[in-house]
């Protein structure tokens, strides 16, 4: 196998994952009527609580505008909220409102739980050699930008 069809091998198996990955995040969220991105910005508030846009962005890897999109529906399903700072009025921070935590809280420990039993079904040299390969492929993509 020559290099092309290597990297063509490497790409395809990354959309395959990406799908999987995908629709198990759906799979999570289908109760909550959440499309995926919508579910990981509420598992990344559950996990800190609160947090600035463009922090939700570094973290989800999207832009400012498509957070603050995702967060303008869920404020709409009363969801999450945006509060202002006290310190700085020009700061504002998206939060899971106290409603809509007491209901997802059970849900997203369900979520992690499942994420453990899948990972736990690999042993810690694969999961390991996993995560080695994917930081190489990362170093060797942003050298390409």
């Amino acid at each position: 196998m020559n290099e092309v069809e290597k990297g063509i091998k490497a790409v395809k198996y990354l959309k395959n994952i990406m799908n999987h990955m995908r629709n198990k995040i759906k799979q999570n969220f289908e109760e909550f009527n959440l499309t995926g991105p919508q579910g990981m910005l509420i598992g990344t508030l559950a996990k800190h609580k609160k947090m600035k846009i463009s922090d939700l962005s570094k973290e989800l890897g999207l832009s400012n505008s498509t957070i603050s999109g995702i967060v303008d529906r869920l404020e709409k399903q009363k969801m999450v909220e945006r509060i202002r700072s006290e310190k700085d009025r020009r700061v504002v921070y998206v939060t899971i409102t106290k409603d809509f935590q007491k209901e997802f809280q059970k849900s997203f420990e369900n979520i992690e739980k499942n994420f453990e039993i899948m990972m736990n079904n690999a042993s810690s040299e694969d999961i390991n050699s996993i995560l080695d390969g994917l930081e190489k492929l990362e170093k060797l993509l942003k050298t390409e930008e």
